[in-house]
């Protein structure tokens, strides 16, 4: 006899904070108290469109983004571009989105008629987080649009 699954897609976690905990492969033991102060912010205006950060170099904004942007992709639906003013900076945050907190974004660095269809297809389902570079996103016939 087979089994049927009542699973939706959808997820039960309320906020990027407690996102982080259910992570079970996640290298890190938790967030530091000034990252979790800016997700606290971020909660009470997380009903804005767009979201923009600012923190010193070294400050973990890598985690807090990536988060944000899970929590968003998972609970909103929404379809999340991660944005890097350089290429080294998009596989580095891939690299460690992947490596130290279990979250899997996809890369997406030259031509857009060279990005792979599988990836294409996981951005544009809201399965995955796109992690490109501003000028890809602010070129003359991007890929991400709306």
């Amino acid at each position: 006899m087979g089994f049927k699954s009542n699973y939706q897609g959808g997820t039960s976690i309320e906020s990027p904070e407690a996102l982080l905990l259910d992570l079970r492969n996640r290298k890190i033991e938790g967030l530091l108290s000034h990252q979790a102060d800016v997700l606290r912010v971020y909660q009470e205006k997380m009903n804005v469109p767009d979201v923009a950060m600012e923190l010193p170099t070294g400050s973990g904004k890598t985690l807090i983004g990536i988060l944000i942007g899970e929590d968003r992709r998972r609970m909103q639906h929404e379809r999340v571009v991660y944005l890097c003013p350089t290429k080294q900076l998009v596989h580095q945050v891939v690299e460690e989105a992947k490596n130290k907190y279990d979250i899997h974004p996809i890369a997406f660095t030259g031509s857009h008629r060279k990005y792979n269809p599988l990836d294409k297809a996981a951005y544009r389902d809201g399965e995955a987080i796109a992690v490109t570079t501003y000028s890809s996103l602010f070129n003359s016939g991007p890929f991400f649009d709306k």
